[in-house]
């Protein structure tokens, strides 16, 4: 119970640090009487507010800290979170799994700093993470590397859509 309390206040950490980050823009923004960029920079921190929050409330604290800490936090393109349904408390076996997996699709990510990464996480009986790349060429290579080292750290996992998206099985 103490690593939920953990993950919790860490991930609330990240967000109070984004969110102070958003608002000094915007202060610039509006100092600097940049009105246009200042209402598009609104919506753009709007939308990623939103995108955080849904990630908090997935069910597993640790899990949407893994995905933020191994995956996001340093992710230099868009991306676009879905969230569906809660999930159960994952096993440390399968957290372990995940964050060696992220951590090494991180790695491979920074080759498409354009990119918008499409992350998926679904609850209910058969928990997964579902992650593709769009409007980016040749990332057939990145997911099957990516499928590779997941089986690698012992996680269920299918490649979907011709390899052009992975799917990361955590029940």
């Amino acid at each position: 119970m103490k690593e939920l309390t953990q993950a919790m206040e860490k991930l609330l950490q990240h967000y109070r640090h984004d969110f102070l980050n958003i608002l000094q823009v915007i202060s610039g923004l509006a100092q600097l009487q940049k009105t246009d960029r200042l209402l598009s920079f609104i919506q753009k921190a709007s939308m990623e507010i939103q995108q955080f929050g849904r990630l908090i409330g997935c069910g597993d604290p640790r899990l949407a800290l893994a995905v933020y800490e191994f995956l996001l936090q340093d992710f230099k393109g868009t991306y676009l979170l879905r969230v569906d349904g809660t999930l159960p408390l994952l096993k440390p076996e399968v957290l372990a799994a995940l964050q060696m997996t992220l951590q090494s699709i991180q790695t491979s990510l920074q080759q498409f700093p354009n990119g918008i990464l499409h992350v998926f996480v679904s609850g209910g009986r058969r928990p997964s993470l579902t992650l593709s790349l769009a409007d980016e060429a040749n990332t057939r290579a990145l997911w099957q590397q990516a499928a590779a080292e997941a089986v690698k750290n012992g996680l269920e996992v299918v490649l979907n859509q011709g390899g052009g998206e992975v799917s990361l099985y955590l029940g």
